[in-house]
């Protein structure tokens, strides 16, 4: 029968319910291109190095784990210099999760040039709650302003809280 762990060249660590662990490094150990290593939440969590690397703690090119750092990084945190997915994404580019941080920002907390969120905070900015110079929202803050409460220089809403409106009204009593 074939055996795909010798095909792999799995190392597994044996306990007392079988595969506890996970420590694979391709073609080598000393310079992995893929590297996977988890503890499987028993002990101290691993790190895997590689050009693809996934496990508890990731870095690499591409990598995937609970915290990844990565030119491409996707994990519960994820640190990216072009992308990042995960609950708290960080990036120089895109970054999406809850809390998205990056260039191109897409989360429930959007921060960044370019933001879309329930919260968006950034130069152009998309949310329920929405700041920045140019934004559009239920509650919109900045310098141009479009949503149900727009409050800032410039923009419209249901309630005007904006320079325009308040120059507009201080004209009609002069």
């Amino acid at each position: 029968m074939f055996e795909w762990n010798r095909l792999l060249r799995f190392n597994r660590y044996l306990g007392q319910n079988g595969r506890d662990e996970i420590d694979y490094q391709w073609p080598a150990a000393k310079f992995p291109i893929i590297s996977i290593r988890s503890s499987a939440g028993k002990g101290k969590p691993k790190i895997a190095f590689g050009l693809i690397a996934l496990g508890d703690i990731a870095v690499g090119l591409v990598a995937g784990g609970a915290v990844a750092v990565g030119i491409m990084s996707f994990g519960a945190v994820a640190l990216g210099g072009m992308l990042a997915l995960g609950a708290v994404a960080i990036s120089s580019g895109f970054s999406a999760g809850a809390v998205a941080i990056g260039d191109l920002a897409l989360g429930a907390v959007a921060i960044g040039e370019s933001a879309l969120g329930a919260v968006a905070i950034g130069q152009n900015a998309l949310g329920a709650v929405a700041i920045g110079e140019h934004v559009l929202g239920a509650v919109a803050i900045g310098d141009r302003v479009y949503g149900l409460v727009a409050i800032g220089d410039h923009g419209f809403g249901l309630v005007p809280i904006i320079g325009d409106f308040i120059r507009w009204i201080a004209d009609k009593f002069r």
